[in-house]
């Protein structure tokens, strides 16, 4: 987690230090990113003003030990960092921080990985048809990846004739067709198998649902592999919303501990890449399998193994940033990094500059961000249709004191509005450099 945030905060111009106590990762961002590294214990006020801590914006302590990213944060405080974000795991930890002040702790904010991926989890459960979420605005606006399994308005009309059905503004700002990234123009025909990248403000949502039939969508029945961690308070959330909810597990230990947490589930002893048990358990009945446990190796095979005996939406979790879109070439629906999911929530919290969200689409293959319009940028003032955006790149909308505005060639981006763009990983920066601050 600590190095893709490197990385991230690299690409966006910030002067970057980084931490840690093992050579092997300490010589991996060296030779990898262009930032100041040094090899020691982020606990260590000796090492912090070593690498000029005391001067530093922000510390962000995201090793994977509660207590020492609490301890960090507080010999930061004590030397003069501003500003402090922690990782933390521990959910009765969280629970607790959220009846006492986090600054007797030395932290501003704090990102727990399991709340963030059980979030998107819900999301995409939620709502039918949902591979992916984003949120910008403080919530307002949102962008999802939507699967388009059969045909329907959507797939008969091309986008410009859609825009005209629907009475509210919602704009197609990317497409995923097969490994494909496209980022669509008007004549564009959508297809059956494709994954559409929707933004729309969250009032109409559920009225776009409804309109091109992805209600007809919702999920009744889902299995869930891994009774620890994510997998156990995913059930717990669900309980609510869902008839049936299937939590599957070999642990002995593990099943009784979600017993004691989960009344409306289901638990069973078994593994889900036992073929003869889930068809026994009718998982082509099931409306989600997700892969949820602490092994990316079982959460692959068993996703793979539920999908091929016919579950509807198959779903894995996995720890490595880079695989996501490496997974993303099978025959999955979903694949999740906690790692990715939480680097964003903890982007967003630290990012001050122009700059507010950036979020992965399409595996990695794409970025949809929210950034402030500066005043001396190239592609402000100017009405879009007069500005050359190098090809691959969607401004999608603005938000102003006038409201969420989906764009079109006439819009004029004003200093200060918020613009969300969408476009290929590759050329993504070109966009922010034309629009925020340099």
């Amino acid at each position: 987690m600590g190095y893709s945030l490197a990385e991230q905060l690299d690409r966006e111009g910030h002067a970057v230090y980084a931490v840690d106590h093992r050579n092997d990762a300490v010589e991996r961002a060296r030779a990898r990113l262009d930032i100041m590294v040094a090899c020691g214990s982020g606990c260590s006020i000796k090492v912090l003003q070593e690498l000029g801590a005391q001067n530093a914006d922000l510390i962000i302590a995201a090793s994977g030990s509660d207590e020492v990213n609490i301890v960090s944060c507080l010999v930061a405080r004590e030397i003069g960092v501003k500003r402090s974000i922690s990782r933390l795991e521990s959910r009765d930890l969280v629970e607790n921080l959220r009846e006492m002040p986090l600054s007797s702790l030395g932290i501003d904010e704090f990102v727990n990985p399991r709340e963030e991926t059980v979030k998107r989890l819900c999301q995409i459960i939620r709502t039918p048809g949902t591979t992916m979420s984003a949120e910008f605005a403080g919530g307002d606006v949102e962008l999802r990846g939507l699967r388009v399994e059969h045909e329907s308005q959507l797939t008969q009309l091309p986008l410009m004739a859609l825009q005209a059905l629907f009475v509210e503004h919602f704009l197609v700002s990317a497409v995923q067709r097969e490994q494909e990234l496209i980022i669509p123009k008007g004549d564009f025909q959508i297809q059956v198998g494709d994954i559409i990248h929707v933004v729309l403000h969250k009032s109409i949502f559920r009225q776009f649902l409804e309109l091109f039939d992805f209600e007809k969508q919702r999920a009744r029945k889902i299995f869930v592999y891994g009774a620890k961690g994510i997998g156990l308070d995913l059930c717990r959330e669900l309980e609510d919303d869902l008839q049936d909810i299937v939590l599957i597990d070999e642990d002995w230990d593990q099943r009784k501990k979600a017993s004691a947490f989960l009344k409306k589930t289901s638990i069973i002893d078994g593994s889900p890449r036992d073929n003869i048990l889930m068809q026994d358990l009718k998982i082509n009945t099931s409306d989600y399998f997700i892969g949820a446990s602490e092994s990316e190796e079982a959460n692959f095979s068993s996703a793979l193994i539920a999908k091929r005996l016919g579950v509807k939406n198959a779903v894995m979790l996995t720890d490595h940033p880079s695989h996501v879109e490496l997974f993303d070439t099978l025959p999955l629906d979903a694949v999740l990094s906690p790692v990715i999911i939480s680097v964003g929530a903890i982007l967003k919290a630290a990012r001050a500059g122009s700059v507010l969200s950036m979020f992965n689409i399409a595996g990695g293959r794409g970025e949809a961000l929210e950034i402030v319009a500066h005043k001396k940028a190239q592609a402000v003032g100017t009405p879009l249709k007069e500005i050359k955006f190098p090809a691959g790149i969607m401004i999608a909308a603005t938000i102003n004191s006038s409201g969420f505005h989906i764009a079109s060639g006439a819009t004029v981006i004003q200093p200060g509005d918020r613009v969300i763009i969408v476009g290929k990983r590759e050329i993504i920066s070109s966009a922010i450099s034309m629009i925020g601050s340099k």
